[in-house]
């Protein structure tokens, strides 16, 4: 199985399906200009919700699959902790 970093499947994200640049993107998502390109090199960490923003708006799905039941879950399916 090959492995993958949080930073090239980012910019995979951004560049397969929409062509966005890495401002465009950020200013999508309220971000500084150089944020998208911080991820992208793994200088910081963005956070789980901030992946899930980014899938949307490239239009990938995230999915959890689980191997015993052999069932998929998407982010949709996990509940929100309202606080």
């Amino acid at each position: 199985m090959e492995n993958f970093s949080i930073g090239s499947i980012l910019k995979n994200m951004r560049t397969t399906n929409t062509k966005y640049t890495q401002k465009d993107l950020g200013k999508l998502l309220s971000l500084a200009d150089n944020t998208i390109s911080s991820y992208e090199r793994e200088n910081s960490q963005p956070s789980f919700e901030t992946i899930v923003k980014i899938a949307k708006l490239c239009d990938y799905e995230i999915k959890f699959y689980n191997k015993k039941d052999k069932k998929n879950y998407s982010v949709e399916d996990l509940s929100q902790k309202n606080t």
